[in-house]
């Protein structure tokens, strides 16, 4: 069988597990981060199957593995059946198997989107790395730290009894109201600076440009504002808090 489909047939695989999940939670917000578990299987798979163990693909291949594993002990440590984001996303019957096939297999866009610069790096044997590379890692292994260390800081607060109904202001979020965002915005750049040395390496751009979309103007930024749009604390952190971009607090 031909490597490439039985690559397919194994996301699909994926794919229907989720919806077994899903289904069996009564929760669509699980299935949130779908397309993440699945780029990490395309990453793996066309390293093992496709690439000749080369650095840049160690190394990338070890960036996606290191990003998809923490974001997922890092959801599942968390979830509590409640995201603000979906918590109007509440459906019975056969109405909800459908609404969940929909909204899991309909991350495979996402998946094919994201899987980009990895497939292209692991399927291109172009040895040696450059002064981009480099650059890239550098501001990966920050982006990465910049991300896993708010996202603790949040999850430490909201686990505090005492902190319910305040507002997490502290530590990398006293200068910016998603820390962790701008840390996934700038690992997705970082990747795609390492895709650039290999041929068409230009083309997964696509992938940065995406997730940098979807965050400020989609599925993050907007709705988590949205859900505290009635939260006088958090208005007043709105006023003098950085959206994205790490900044200096207004006074």
């Amino acid at each position: 069988m031909n490597i490439f489909i039985i690559g397919i047939l194994i996301l699909i695989l994926y794919l229907c597990c989720m919806v077994i999940n899903v289904q069996y939670k009564g929760d669509t917000s699980i299935a949130n981060f779908t397309w993440g578990g699945g780029v990490l299987i395309v990453a793996l798979y066309t390293f093992f199957t496709l690439s000749h163990f080369l650095p840049r693909q160690i190394i990338l291949t070890s960036m996606i593995a290191l990003w998809a594993g923490r974001l997922i002990i890092h959801v599942y440590k968390r979830y509590t059946g409640h995201d603000p984001r979906f918590n109007s996303w509440k459906w019975q019957g056969f109405k909800a198997l459908i609404i969940n096939i929909i909204w899991v297999f309909g991350q495979s866009t996402m998946i094919a989107i994201m899987s980009t610069p990895v497939f292209l790096v692991n399927t291109n044997q172009i040895s040696g790395l450059n002064l981009i590379d480099l650059c890239g890692i550098l501001l990966w292994i920050f982006g990465f730290c910049w991300e896993a260390i708010s996202d603790q800081q949040l999850f430490n607060f909201m686990k505090n009894p005492n902190n319910k109904g305040k507002i997490m202001d502290k530590g990398l979020w006293h200068y910016s109201r998603h820390p962790n965002y701008f840390g996934e915005i700038v690992m997705w750049w970082s990747i795609y600076f390492l895709a650039l040395s290999v041929p068409k390496g230009w083309i997964s751009i696509i992938a940065p440009i995406t997730i940098t979309f979807l965050l400020i103007f989609v599925t993050g930024i907007p709705l988590l504002e949205k859900a505290m749009k009635n939260n006088s604390a958090y208005q007043e952190y709105k006023k003098r808090t950085s959206v994205l971009i790490p900044w200096f607090s207004k006074k």
